[in-house]
């Protein structure tokens, strides 16, 4: 059996510490690499994965926080998921939302929706129009200064999110787990990125729909989608946080079967000098 691997993995202001067998550590260690924290510093965490690959320990200051089972031949999404819930409990200042984001227009556009409602795909699709990437499962929100922070985690793409997006933006495939395929695009964000419009996405039926959504709505599913609410420490900041960037954004709810189809009508908004009004087309 070959021996464990330590990576330590800098991301800009955190250190993961990724120490198990060489068939998963360096991939685990590949997929975080394009990550990078500024504006907290968030203590060190350990990833010790078990020779047999069963199962995985995390660890802060030498105090263990969770324990998984890691499914045969998919640990991969198991092992990221944990750590970045575990970044996402560390943050102090900064604002998370499970959401996609991408830059339009010089503006960051943030796209939430449960899972399964087509994120990963309507990104994938306004990538290929010419966004740039600013994350994908994770927006992270600069309270302060309303910007989007950038959280380039490469994209899970499954067999059914290659399929409503059509293709793959440019980019290279930075791992495999199982039928997922961890994809990093080349056009990234640099840096933060003023928070300009927040879309919910929903289902509908044939017609699809861009319609304006008051703040307090886009607040409400901030709310009830996993984000720093979830937080019993962090209500109170993530109120005044969320509102305080919010109250500058446009909000908007895209109704649709297939988000991804839906590209174009919301590129016509990003380019939108003062906000779409109502906007409307045949889903596809």
């Amino acid at each position: 059996m070959n021996a464990a691997q330590t990576i330590d993995v800098l991301l800009g202001t955190w250190i993961v510490r990724v120490s198990g067998p060489p068939s998963i550590a360096p991939h685990l260690a590949a997929v975080l690499g394009s990550l990078r924290i500024e504006g907290e510093d968030p203590a060190p965490l350990e990833v010790t994965i078990a020779a047999d690959e069963r199962t995985a320990l995390g660890a802060v200051a030498g105090r263990p926080l969770w324990s998984v089972s890691l499914p045969a031949g998919r640990g991969l999404s198991v092992l990221l998921g944990q750590v970045v819930a575990t970044l996402t409990s560390l943050l102090e200042r900064l604002l998370f939302v499970h959401a996609g984001a991408v830059v339009m227009e010089g503006r960051a556009w943030v796209l939430l929706g449960g899972s399964g409602a087509g994120k990963t795909s309507a990104v994938c699709s306004l990538l290929r129009r010419g966004a740039v990437y600013l994350s994908d499962e994770l927006a992270l929100l600069d309270p302060d200064e309303g910007t989007v922070v950038p959280a380039t985690l490469p994209m899970a793409i499954k067999p059914w999110t290659a399929w409503a997006a059509g293709s793959l933006p440019r980019g290279r495939e930075v791992a495999c787990d199982g039928s997922a395929r961890f994809w990093l695009p080349m056009e990234r964000a640099a840096g933060p990125v003023r928070a300009h419009a927040f879309v919910r996405l929903g289902r509908a039926g044939r017609a699809a729909r861009l319609v304006p959504l008051s703040r307090a709505g886009m607040l409400l599913a901030i709310a009830g989608h996993p984000s720093s609410f979830c937080y019993r420490h962090r209500v109170e900041d993530a109120f005044v946080g969320f509102g305080r960037v919010l109250r500058t954004a446009q909000c908007f709810a895209l109704e649709a079967r297939n988000p991804a189809a839906c590209a174009d009508m919301l590129v016509s908004a990003g380019r939108a000098t003062d906000g779409p009004a109502t906007l409307r087309r045949r889903a596809l």
